[in-house]
C-alpha cells in the first residue's frame, strides 16, 4: 500500500485554501459591487452608452477569479466544508457577470461609429468580436462552476434547524 508523500510545500499552503478562496470570490463581488455605481451612475461628461462601453464587468483576469477558487476549494484535497457554497457563490457572480456585461455590450453598440473610414470600422468591429468573445469565456467559467457544483450535489439545503415548524 503507498502512502501518499507529504512534501513542506503542502504542509505550508494547504492551511491558506480557505483564506484564498475566499479573498478570491470576495475580491470579484466586491468589483462587481463597486462597478455598478460606477457604470449607473452619471460622472462628469460621460454618457451611459461611454460609461457601458468601458464597465469592466467582463474583465477576463478578474473573471477567472471565482473558477479558480471553486478550483482551490474542490479539486485539492481534502475538499473544503464549504464547497458547494463557494460554488454557488462563485455561480451568482458569473451569472451577475453575463447579465450586466450583456446589457452593457449591448448599450455599448449604439455608442460604435461604424463610418466609411476603414480605421474606425476595424476598431468598431474587433470591440464587437472581442466583447463576444469575453462574454463567452466568462460563459464557459460560469458552465464550468455549474458542472463542479452540480457534481457536489447541486442543491443547497437548509439545515433542519432553520426550518419552520409545521
Amino acid at each position: 500500500m503507498n502512502t501518499p508523500v507529504t512534501t513542506a510545500a503542502d504542509t505550508s499552503v494547504k492551511p491558506l485554501r480557505l483564506l484564498f478562496t475566499l479573498a478570491l470570490l470576495g475580491y470579484v463581488a466586491l468589483h462587481l459591487g463597486f462597478q455598478f455605481p460606477h457604470w449607473i451612475l452619471p460622472a462628469q461628461n460621460t454618457t451611459l452608452i461611454s460609461r457601458s462601453q468601458s464597465a469592466g464587468f467582463l474583465d477576463l483576469f478578474l473573471m477567472a477569479f471565482p473558477l479558480l477558487a471553486v478550483l482551490i476549494a474542490t479539486h485539492l484535497s481534502p475538499q473544503l466544508p464549504g464547497s458547494k457554497i463557494f460554488a454557488l457563490v462563485a455561480l451568482i457572480e458569473y451569472a451577475v457577470a453575463v447579465v450586466l456585461g450583456g446589457v452593457t455590450f449591448l448599450i455599448g453598440l449604439g455608442g460604435l461609429g461604424w463610418v466609411d473610414t476603414f480605421p474606425e470600422t476595424i476598431d468598431a468591429l474587433g470591440h464587437v468580436v472581442l466583447a463576444i468573445a469575453r462574454l463567452g469565456l466568462v460563459t464557459l467559467a460560469g458552465y464550468a462552476v455549474l458542472r463542479v457544483f452540480l457534481a457536489l450535489g447541486g442543491r443547497v439545503t437548509l439545515p433542519s434547524a432553520l426550518h419552520p415548524p409545521a
